[in-house]
């Protein structure tokens, strides 16, 4: 897959600069199996140390293509699929990537044969610089209209396999990237170069039971949720049952205050009792018109 990349993405710079041509498609193609080359072989010393670390044999098999996505679902075990336990992701994953390959492979085999007998394309597709020819008879005919007609396949089964293979690379990365194993699946199936190198950057670590890592984090969590308690002495945290803002609520129940200081509620003092009429005040008035006075003066 990552050589068709390659050379599709080659493909579309030749036309752009208008130098396509049999030649440069065929030196594209060479470009890009030796790119892959090398990627393949950093994958496989990567994949190979991993095994070595859990004492899993048949190492060879990691230098092999589309067996070596085999040997990560042995590396891989079983994979979560929302709950349900997946046992031969590794089967499944290779089986779909042979499919898509031979599909790329009769793509760039049907191109460079039509290169050969029908010379430059007559136009090329707006959307995908996908060349096209007219006027083709016999053989041609037939390939060129399997050729026109494979994207609607690839698209189908390039789907299947990254599903499969997101499956698959979750579940490896759990063992050795648990922290952030969802980012680094999704960001190896849509930038495939970034899966050999991460494989690779892995290959050093100890493989982990997720199972087991998720309760020690759990533990760990509890943990110190409860010498954060013990710290404040309160489980509501460092303020206590009052909040910020001390023993008494800035906007509570004026009565829940007075009982908090002296458990009676008592009446604020008011600053006009001297001239209300209430019979406690100093210049208070008798129903006989008589004012009246504690000392009682004018008796």
């Amino acid at each position: 897959m990552e050589i068709y990349s390659f050379y599709k993405s080659w493909a579309m710079t030749l036309v752009e600069l208008k130098t396509d041509g049999l030649e440069m498609r065929v030196n594209g193609l060479i470009f890009g199996a030796l790119f892959w080359l090398a990627l393949f072989t950093l994958q496989g010393f990567g994949l190979s140390k991993m095994a070595k670390n859990v004492s899993l044999k048949h190492r060879w098999m990691a230098f092999v293509p589309f067996v070596n996505v085999y040997y990560i679902g042995k590396l891989t075990g079983e994979c979560d699929v929302f709950g349900q336990k997946m046992k031969r992701a590794g089967l499944y994953t290779m089986i779909a990537k042979i499919l898509l390959a031979l599909l790329y492979g009769s793509v760039i085999a049907i191109e460079l044969y039509l290169y050969v007998t029908a010379g430059l394309p007559d136009h090329y597709n707006e959307f995908n610089y996908a060349p096209q020819w007219y006027n083709l008879s016999g053989f041609s005919a037939s390939a060129y209209n399997f050729y026109a007609l494979s994207g609607h396949f690839i698209s189908i089964v390039q789907l299947g396999f990254e599903v499969l293979l997101l499956i698959l690379l979750m579940g490896l990365f759990k063992k050795y990237a648990p922290r952030s194993y969802v980012w680094l699946a999704i960001l190896a199936v849509f930038l495939p170069v970034s899966r050999y190198i991460i494989v690779f950057v892995l290959r050093n670590r100890k493989a982990v039971d997720y199972a087991a890592y998720e309760r020690a984090r759990r533990e760990e969590f509890l943990r110190r949720q409860q010498q954060y308690r013990n710290m404040y002495g309160d489980p509501r945290g460092p303020y206590g049952p009052y909040g910020p803002y001390g023993p008494y609520p800035p906007y509570g129940n004026q009565q829940n205050t007075n009982a908090q200081n002296g458990g009676q509620d008592r009446p604020e003092d008011d600053p006009f009792a001297e001239f209300s009429d209430c019979s406690g005040s100093n210049n208070a008035y008798r129903e006989d018109g008589n004012s009246s006075s504690d000392d009682d003066f004018f008796n």
